[in-house]
């Protein structure tokens, strides 16, 4: 999971990681609410974000940042766990030419969740096919369409984005080398040269714009290989690197192969009952949330 701390400490007093759970939960509700993202508070067709959506949706996000890196690890976990059906549903029924604003909305807060590597929900999330189908489709139209926040620098999470759908979904479109089609992928490694081009993305710092570089990058060998053994090899190397055992911190070390499931949320594993324990009291409890998918 995002942390194994037991207790953190904001303004000189410490906390306990679980008394954080009630209030990033009702910041993530809230979220999804203000979004439009739940069935019960979703958009009417055609009808795009107001300035008051905007602004508020907006406010909220940059309340994130303000939180500590463990309450807002719990935030992302609670969210992932929580909320990604929704929000993927919410990108399937948005229209890109007359939903904009909302649609541009999502995707930044789809982008908010931490690196699949380190966040196993959204791991879960993308790994399931009827889950994530379409996603990067949608995801990277949006990029081709010019649906970008905070561009210039918005460019290179928007790609971020782009590159955990092609990683870890399977490769669903209509060639069968990843998860975007194959026009779509034409168009947006276009898209990137001249994004890559503009001046003011080439003022960026180099390491604010890596993820652009990367995507384009990884677009040949998708195109050079045959189907997908590209994305398929990446993934495979991937899975290795985060299937092991849940107990192994930087305070407790375990090389032992991982053989049980949280029964709970079924996104972490374990060697073993002790390590499970150790887990659960060092971080997992906050951390722990069942999913629909």
């Amino acid at each position: 999971m995002p942390t194994n701390s037991k207790t953190i400490s904001v303004n000189g007093r410490q906390y306990k990681l679980s008394e954080f759970l009630p209030e990033m939960t009702s910041l993530a509700d809230m979220l999804a609410k203000n979004a439009h993202l739940t069935p019960e508070t979703a958009l009417p067709p055609d009808t795009d974000f107001s300035d008051v959506d905007h602004q508020e949706v907006y406010a909220q996000i940059g309340a994130l940042g303000v939180l500590p890196r463990e309450a807002l690890d719990i935030f992302s976990s609670v969210f992932a766990a929580a909320h990604l059906p929704n929000l993927a549903a919410a990108l399937r029924r948005l229209s890109a030419v007359t939903q904009p604003r909302a649609m541009t909305a999502t995707m930044h807060i789809f982008s908010l969740i931490p690196d699949p590597k380190h966040q196993p929900y959204l791991r879960k999330f993308l790994r399931n096919t009827d889950a994530s189908k379409g996603l990067g489709n949608i995801i990277a139209d949006g990029l081709i369409r010019g649906l970008t926040w905070g561009a210039p620098a918005g460019f290179d999470a928007h790609c971020t984005l782009i590159i955990h759908t092609l990683f870890w979904c399977d490769p669903t479109g209509d060639d069968g080398k990843a998860s975007i089609d194959a026009e779509i992928r034409d168009k947006l490694a276009k898209v990137l040269d001249d994004i890559l081009a503009r001046e003011d993305v080439q003022a960026i710092p180099r390491v604010k714009r890596v993820d652009i570089e990367r995507l384009r990058g990884l677009l040949d060998p998708v195109e050079a290989m045959p189907a997908a053994h590209f994305l398929d090899s990446t993934r495979q190397h991937l899975e290795g690197q985060v299937d092991m055992c849940a107990g192994d911190s930087l305070e407790r070390m375990c090389d032992e192969e991982p053989a049980l499931v949280c029964s709970r949320c079924k996104v972490v594993k374990y060697c073993g009952a002790a390590c499970q324990n150790w887990h659960w009291k060092h971080g997992h409890k906050a951390h722990c949330h069942p999913t629909n998918y």
